[in-house]
């Protein structure tokens, strides 16, 4: 007599090959969102930036007062929903030039893992640990 179907064995090895396979798409998924995130909130930057600028253009100075910054339009992103990154000015307006400012958008999820935009356009990409930044350039 001829038994047909699966052995034991044989539907283990297709549930462990099902699940690897689940696994390297689930963290792929995770890894694209995460850098789908970092790319909006660098648009956000770069808006925030084209204000500050024309900010300067009218009134000569970046901070609104000796102590203050002005508002940005775009502080968080996603603007609704919960937040994946905070933007903010890197410093305190009071130790801060009046030509001069940063702004960072700071992952909430890894609060070490920041972008940051000078008045000068210089993007940074950065990761801390131990105390210490280490950032990249945008290419």
């Amino acid at each position: 007599m001829k038994v047909h179907g699966f052995s034991l064995l044989e539907l283990c090895v297709c549930l462990l090959l099902a699940s690897i396979v689940l696994r390297w798409g689930i963290t792929s998924y995770q890894e694209h969102m995460q850098q789908q995130g970092l790319q909006a909130a660098t648009v956000l930057l770069k808006q925030d930036a084209a204000y500050m600028a024309e900010y300067y253009a009218r009134y000569q100075r970046y901070k609104q007062t000796a102590s203050s910054w002005p508002v940005l339009p775009h502080t968080r992103y996603p603007e609704s929903g919960a937040a994946q990154y905070d933007i903010a000015f890197g410093s305190v307006a009071r130790n801060t030039d009046n030509g001069y400012y940063v702004l960072r958008a700071v992952d909430v999820a890894d609060r070490l893992r920041y972008v940051e935009l000078t008045q000068t356009g210089i993007l940074k990409y950065c990761q801390s640990a131990d105390g210490i930044s280490m950032c990249r350039l945008q290419p």
